[in-house]
C-alpha cells in the first residue's frame, strides 16, 4: 500500500523535512490513505539499537500507542501527510 499523497510505501517511516514529525507505519497502514505523523521524538522514543548514520539518535519505528500493543487503533493528534505537507 503506498501514501496516497507522497506515492511512498505505507509501511515505511517517514520525517518531515526538519525531522520533528514522523510517520507511525502501524498508523498510516491502519489509515490505508495516508502516512499519519506525530511529533518527534515525543511520540516515538529513541533506542541506541536503532542508531545509524542517517539517525544517530535511534528513532523508534512505532509511535508509544503501537509499540506496546499493534492492534491499538491511530492515537489522536496524528497529521495526514496531505496536511502535513501542503
Amino acid at each position: 500500500m503506498y501514501c496516497n499523497f507522497c506515492g511512498k510505501p505505507l509501511k515505511d517511516s517517514q520525517f518531515n523535512f526538519d525531522e520533528t514529525m514522523k510517520s507511525c507505519p502501524r498508523c498510516s497502514v491502519l489509515d490505508g490513505e495516508e502516512h499519519i505523523y506525530f511529533p518527534y521524538p515525543y511520540m516515538f522514543g529513541d533506542t541506541p539499537a536503532r542508531r545509524s548514520l542517517n539517525h544517530p539518535d535511534g528513532p523508534q519505528s512505532y509511535c508509544v500507542s503501537h509499540r506496546s500493543n499493534p492492534n491499538r487503533e491511530i492515537p489522536l493528534g496524528g497529521i495526514r501527510c496531505s496536511e502535513l505537507n501542503k
